[in-house]
């Protein structure tokens, strides 16, 4: 009689447990929440379970109602299954037993209504109200996408309203290419989003937590399990492949850790670093997975130098030396940094002066497509002067070629341009060609999308008839380099398909834009993201670079390039001597548009 009622007990704890409303013995916090501007936000509740009690959880419900601004309903099936709901159609079937989230329109699920008013929730790089994104459009069926979360040994909890996964977990999942992000500092939540004004310290980070691993004490079991799997879902899920990393083919093909397993000692020695308890030895796997087998110029991680200030010394003198030696053994970074050497050429030809005039053509230089975001919110609050960033010195570089009645051409410098905000992208093709659309490929669902957007090409803080059409019409040319990357490789694309002429050599891709993902202890990376990967109008991946129009070479100096190649860089040291002569790009562009004034926008 006693087997026959523990067995009745352990069939019933079995039902119950598959039906994925057990829960462990947890701790639950209020926990104040902090906005981008450090506002107090009200509070949101932690779940801290047994099993992982330095892991903080949250619930997916709340985390979209109030981080994401969704109406969020749930329904609990009578197979143990929840089923999350929003008010565009999105949903969520969260199988706890399984350990699997399954989303049949994912994109239904994270992107909010448009257009987009006031502060951005997603899909945008900032927050600057010169552009608004009023419409999306879907090509094709979405492809279901099913994260299945047991494979990295992530716990799932689910009640009758709510589902809950680990914060980073699910900060991971929810992030947008707006970059925004919710922090945890051991105390508070914070939400984020990475500064597009350059801000060095990272306030989060200077926690008590932070500083004890920093000196010396070891990670806890569960936050060492918990990292090493948001590292692997992230990039198994998130990754936008754009096939240039050492990895890339490998995490497309077999995920994360079976790649590092593929490369023997090397990746065994990786692992064993990202999973040891001492910080500073994950610190330096860290940094070494990163910039040697994951860099593409769009991927990094972020969070780790700015980590020393309360390190002691021995910690700081080895994650410097790891740093330097993993540079020196990427050689996508070494050919990033032989790039920065076009920019002493530039100064040492045209000196600091962001514009120029020779003959019938101005030439307006573009080093980055960052704005200063709180330049701009003063401005359009009324409280600031008209920013004097990159968009400003564009603004007036053109009302200067627009005053002389000589100039008929401008050239834009990207020969220096890392990159930016596609805010600035957008504002400035709006601008000079009046072009209002872009498009992206989302790789989770499989779908192509067709961005229409607004610029405020006026500045006068209302999207209306004032602002249709080119503000300044000239004959446009691009100047450009491989130092040209991201933004600035994107520009030139969508520029010669409006029918300007593309001057220098071919630029470096960067198709994906970048999102953040982050460990549960908040250290964080940049990733070249799934979900927008950019496209030129033909529907293909802008990776190989903007055709170039006229050529103007690099000359290579033979016993250097030698050198590189020896080090495995299969590039050499750009010397340019024909790029910054004034005279010679006037000729260019009136020749070209001379005998080319028929010419259709370029294929």
């Amino acid at each position: 009689m006693k087997k026959t009622i523990l067995s009745l007990l352990l069939v019933l704890c079995l039902l119950v447990s598959a039906a994925g409303f057990t829960e462990q013995a947890l701790t639950e916090k209020a926990t104040p929440l902090y906005t981008i501007d450090g506002e107090a936000d009200g509070e949101l509740i932690l779940r801290f379970y047994e099993e992982t009690p330095h892991i903080p959880y949250i619930g997916i419900r709340e985390y979209m109602t109030r981080i994401m601004h969704f109406t969020v309903t749930a329904e609990a099936n009578e197979n143990g299954t929840l089923t999350l709901k929003n008010e565009l159609g999105g949903e969520l079937l969260c199988d706890a037993a399984a350990g699997t989230i399954t989303s049949p329109d994912w994109i239904k699920m994270i992107t909010p209504k448009m257009p987009l008013e006031g502060e951005p929730h997603s899909l945008k790089d900032s927050s600057c109200a010169f552009v608004r994104i009023t419409d999306i459009t879907y090509e094709g069926e979405p492809a279901p996408v099913t994260f299945d979360f047991a494979k990295y040994g992530i716990r799932i909890y689910t009640d009758r309203e709510e589902a809950w996964l680990p914060l980073s977990v699910l900060s991971n999942m929810m992030t947008d290419i707006a970059t925004n992000h919710l922090r945890f500092d051991g105390k508070s939540l914070h939400r984020a989003r990475m500064s597009t004004n350059s801000k060095a310290e990272d306030p989060l980070l200077m926690n008590d937590t932070i500083a004890a691993l920093m000196n010396g004490q070891e990670r806890p079991a569960d936050v060492i399990t918990q990292g090493y799997a948001d590292l692997c879902f992230s990039f198994d899920y998130f990754f936008g492949h754009p096939g240039v990393a050492t990895l890339d083919a490998a995490i497309a093909e077999k995920g994360l850790d079976r790649a590092l397993a593929d490369l023997g000692k090397t990746g065994d020695d990786l692992k064993k670093g990202l999973l040891s308890p001492g910080f500073t030895e994950y610190l330096s796997a860290l940094q070494k997975l990163f910039t040697v087998y994951l860099a593409d110029g769009h991927t990094a991680a972020l969070d780790g130098s700015n980590l020393t200030a309360k390190a002691d010394p021995a910690s700081i003198k080895q994650l410097a030396g790891d740093f330097f030696s993993n540079v020196r053994g990427s050689r996508q970074v070494l050919k990033q940094l032989l790039h920065l050497a076009i920019t002493p050429q530039r100064k040492l030809a045209w000196g600091d002066d962001f514009y120029r005039e020779y003959g019938q053509t101005a030439i307006v230089r573009l080093d980055t497509f960052m704005p200063d975001q709180d330049a701009w919110d003063a401005w359009y609050k009324g409280t600031g002067s008209f920013p004097d960033d990159c968009v400003g010195k564009m603004v007036s570089g053109l009302k200067r070629a627009k005053e002389n009645g000589k100039i008929q051409n401008v050239i834009i410098d990207l020969t220096c341009n890392g990159g930016g905000s596609s805010d600035v992208l957008m504002l400035l093709a709006g601008l000079t060609t009046g072009r209002n659309i872009l498009r992206g490929r989302n790789r989770l669902t499989g779908q192509t999308m067709v961005v229409t957007y607004e610029a405020d090409t006026n500045f006068d803080g209302v999207f209306d008839e004032k602002d249709r059409g080119a503000q300044f019409d000239f004959h446009y040319g691009i100047l450009t380099t491989r130092q040209a990357f991201s933004c600035g490789n994107f520009f030139p694309i969508v520029m010669r398909e409006e029918g300007a002429a593309v001057i220098g050599e071919k630029t470096s891709g960067g198709s994906c834009c970048v999102q953040f993902g982050m460990d549960s202890l908040g250290l964080r990376w940049l990733m070249s993201s799934a979900q927008w990967q950019l496209l030129d109008r033909d529907g293909e991946s802008v990776e190989g670079g903007c055709t170039v129009d006229m050529p103007i070479k690099a000359r290579s100096i033979g016993i250097v390039d030698s050198l590189l190649g020896y080090l495995g860089v299969d590039e050499g040291l750009p010397i340019f001597t024909d790029l910054y002569v004034d005279q010679y790009l006037d000729l260019l562009m009136n020749t070209w548009f001379h005998t080319s004034a028929e010419r259709e926008p370029a294929a």
